[in-house]
């Protein structure tokens, strides 16, 4: 049976958007506790989305651009020790790399295709459960098929983008009736093969024979690396796996921008994550 899942679903105990209220009433002097408290912790593990988080959407997924002090600020909270970070992507490893100028040997842990590769020998390990099989594969190459040949001949204003176990339909910058019909017949196509898990993003409809999802990844690297207080930042629906996971006291998770979340805090937007971020490295510094 394929799985589909929703930006927009709601589940008991989520939050809504009520103008100008943060998740449970949360004032932001709550999250720059939090954020203290996480930086004290022995052993600490930062992890952040990158598309609609460190860096701004646009209808080129190729141009997107991380915005100055997030990478920065990653990179310092690496340095520090008993800290582990990780960039955390629906991205394949390599595109993820490249986009984020992220080097091989970088202390920063790099996670791509919603969890099914990592950088980190702990993650791929935890992970080899979700690989894709050879029947996976067949069911994708199929799937590629009939999603190209929908695109190129009703829906040729739509992008397409190719990863190691998706085939993703882009519909940035489309006039809204030609992006939802372009997503209603992706998902037609989707729908009748089993064992497709459709997921609905921000102008994305991405259609996965991948058994991996980030929540799974992130907790297995915070396990692996011995994190007593778990920090993540996501905007879209597969940062949701990691909002329903993280759910100890220490643990904490943010919302960016609009929308139902099962997340405990919300900034508005990529700047306040970096804003965030660098309120939780001064929180890491050691004591003069």
């Amino acid at each position: 049976m394929s799985h589909e899942t929703q930006p927009d679903g709601r589940t008991d105990g989520r939050t809504d958007d009520r103008t100008g209220d943060r998740p449970g009433g949360i004032p932001d002097v709550a999250l720059r506790q939090a954020l203290v408290a996480a930086g004290s912790a022995d052993g600490l593990l930062v992890a952040t989305d990158f598309d609609g988080v460190l860096a701004p959407f646009d209808v080129d997924p190729m141009a997107v651009r991380p915005v100055a002090g997030g990478l920065e600020a990653l990179r310092e909270l690496a340095a520090h020790p008993a800290t582990t970070v990780a960039l955390v992507s629906g991205r394949d490893l390599g595109t993820l790399r490249t986009l984020t100028g992220v080097a091989d040997g970088e202390p920063i842990v790099l996670i791509g295709s919603h969890g099914a590769e990592s950088s980190d020998d702990a993650v791929r390990s935890a992970m080899e459960a979700a690989a894709v099989t050879a029947e996976d594969q067949a069911l994708l190459d199929s799937l590629t098929a009939e999603i190209t040949t929908l695109v190129t001949e009703r829906h040729p204003a739509a992008g397409l983008e190719h990863k190691a176990a998706a085939i993703v339909v882009h519909t940035r910058g489309l006039s809204p009736d030609i992006a939802d019909a372009a997503v209603a017949e992706a998902r037609e196509v989707a729908l009748a093969h089993p064992g497709v898990k459709v997921l609905k993003g921000k102008s994305v409809l991405e259609l996965s024979v991948s058994h991996a999802d980030k929540g799974s990844a992130v907790t297995a690297l915070g396990r692996a690396r011995g994190a007593t207080a778990r920090v993540y930042f996501g905007d879209d629906v597969t940062d949701e796996d990691v909002f329903t996971r993280m759910t100890r006291p220490e643990d904490v998770t943010v919302k960016v921008g609009r929308g139902s979340t099962a997340a405990r805090y919300r900034v508005e937007d990529e700047m306040a994550v970096v804003e965030a971020l660098e309120q939780l490295a001064a929180a890491r510094r050691p004591a003069p």
